[in-house]
């Protein structure tokens, strides 16, 4: 199955991803509402699922407003679920699910903060990995520690090679 990733910019620094196949569309991370309406409706996409990787504002602003408007199931950290919008699926290191006939597995990605996940999309070739990992960086380590946030890069660091990675 093919998969269309669009980068939809979101504030004035970050961003989200639209992530579409199958006839499905998820959506990684929420920083605000405006522009993801605006690109769903500029494909005439549906909104299905939002994938949450964790609770700093800047990552769930839109939820539950993106969920009211369009049904879309939630998906995020049970190790963090206390901190983030309510989740309809709840899942942690190693987990997979299922969007569009393709498995996702969720990966811990502590130390920028505890209970950070990215998702891992191998018919895609991408992972998600919010401010765990970004362009030229990595996020803060806010709470968790720097033994933690290495052994985020290494983990991440061993995906393949052909991985890309969208960070927010």
């Amino acid at each position: 199955m093919t998969f269309e990733i669009v980068t939809v910019p979101c504030r004035t620094d970050n961003y989200a991803y639209l992530v579409h196949g199958g006839g499905k569309t998820a959506l990684v991370d929420a920083p605000e509402v405006a522009p993801i309406q605006t690109a769903l409706a500029e494909r005439g996409w549906q909104l299905d699922e939002i994938w949450v990787t964790h609770h700093h504002n800047d990552h769930t602003e839109g939820v539950d407003e993106l969920r009211a408007a369009y049904g879309a199931k939630v998906i995020g950290a049970a190790d963090d679920a206390r901190r983030l919008p309510v989740l309809d699926v709840a899942l942690t290191d190693g987990n997979t699910f299922d969007f569009a006939g393709a498995p996702v597995t969720v990966l811990d990605v502590s130390g920028h903060t505890i209970g950070h996940i990215a998702f891992y999309l191998p018919a895609a070739n991408a992972a998600f990995t919010a401010d765990s990992l970004m362009a030229l960086g990595c996020g803060r380590v806010f709470e968790g520690t720097m033994d933690q946030m290495w052994a985020t890069l290494s983990k991440l660091a061993a995906l393949p090679a052909d991985t890309t990675v969208s960070y927010t």
